[in-house]
């Protein structure tokens, strides 16, 4: 009888010893940690993807918004200076045999893509005497792009000579104080009034041509200027 006890208690003997010897517990503790660190890290890579995400649109934003106001204050500048952005009064006088004129005034106006703007100071100025300033707002808007404003500010001084005008021009560009990207540009340029006069036959009297043109030069654009 104490044989078969002995015999049957040494299996369940052995089954404790191997539960007290198991690695099981341990291993699922360990496979739980590394699953925590796993998920921390991958918690880490998403945030900072995100981060990285946000932070490159805004930089595209920026970017848009630098371009958007440069583009137009480099087009007024280019415009302003252009042979097809020149206005132009042109006043013919003709003299008959018999001593009577007859007068008559013209316009050649600009062409370009500120044409509007430049015909608007040209005709401000030319063959008017004022010496009031000029201030006009304009918009430029292109699809995909903020608008961005343009002031123009158009005052009249006194040249080297002190017997001619000059007129300084300065023009403000803005995307808008409320853009998330506010970008501040500032052109100048200084107009002077050129003339040419001209002369010829008209049957039995003569004729006089005088054009007067708004030249513009001495063009300074202060770009990254930011506000």
């Amino acid at each position: 009888m104490n044989r078969k006890s002995t015999k049957r208690q040494v299996p369940k003997m052995q089954a404790i010893r191997r539960k007290l010897n198991s690695q099981r517990g341990a291993s699922m503790l360990m496979a739980l940690l590394l699953m925590l660190v796993g998920i921390m890290v991958s918690a880490v890579i998403i945030s900072a993807a995100t981060s990285a995400a946000v932070n490159k649109r805004s930089e595209k934003e920026q970017q848009q918004a630098y371009l958007a106001v440069s583009s137009a204050a480099e087009l007024v500048r280019d415009d302003f200076q252009s042979l097809t952005g020149r206005y132009k009064d042109v006043t013919t006088t003709v003299t008959n045999a018999d001593g009577t004129t007859t007068t008559t005034n013209d316009t050649i106006k600009a062409t370009c893509a500120v044409g509007d703007m430049i015909n608007d100071i040209g005709a401000r100025f030319i063959g008017v005497n004022t010496t009031s300033t000029y201030a006009k707002t304009y918009t430029f808007s292109v699809d995909g792009y903020e608008d961005v404003s343009a002031e123009i500010l158009v005052s009249v001084g006194t040249g080297s000579d002190e017997s001619s005008k000059v007129y300084n021009l300065t023009a403000t560009f803005t995307n808008g104080v409320d853009s998330e990207h506010p970008c501040r540009m500032v052109l100048t340029m200084e107009g002077k009034l050129a003339e040419e006069r001209t002369s010829g036959d008209a049957g039995s009297g003569s004729t006089q041509v005088v054009t007067r043109t708004l030249e513009w030069n001495k063009a300074k654009l202060q770009k990254g200027v930011t506000g």
